[in-house]
């Protein structure tokens, strides 16, 4: 007779599903973000920046709950190895997200780019 083999990390399974749902939102702000009438980042669509938080936080999450799943004992936790890779690359991939509209926005507004620096005497 074998012994019952270990139940997943319900922790894992719910960092993954937390994890998709971040990744299904980052990939909406990206779409939303590289449309024509917003690549240019004249004006920063509240939207955009609103959906961007939301995954962000998500991501987040993710993370915690997959560390979480990972210190779980006597339980699989492969679904929370998963997640935790799922969110660190979401964040990565928010955070090159939020460079490139920083980039788009200072090179439409170079007035406003030059008035935050500050001045150096010479």
């Amino acid at each position: 007779m074998t012994p019952p083999s270990p139940r997943h990390s319900a922790l894992g399974i719910a960092a993954l599903v937390i994890s998709v749902c971040g990744l299904v939102m980052f990939a909406i702000s990206a779409h939303y973000a590289h449309t024509p009438a917003h690549a240019e980042m004249r004006e920063v669509p509240v939207v955009l920046l609103v959906v961007l938080c939301v995954s962000v936080g998500l991501a987040v999450l993710a993370t915690l709950i997959g560390i979480g799943s990972l210190l779980q004992h006597r339980r699989r936790r492969v679904t929370g190895v998963l997640a935790l890779g799922l969110s660190i690359t979401l964040l990565l991939a928010q955070l090159s997200l939020g460079s490139w509209m920083r980039q788009q926005w200072i090179h439409s507004h170079p007035l406003a780019a030059c008035a935050s620096q500050p001045l150096s005497r010479a």
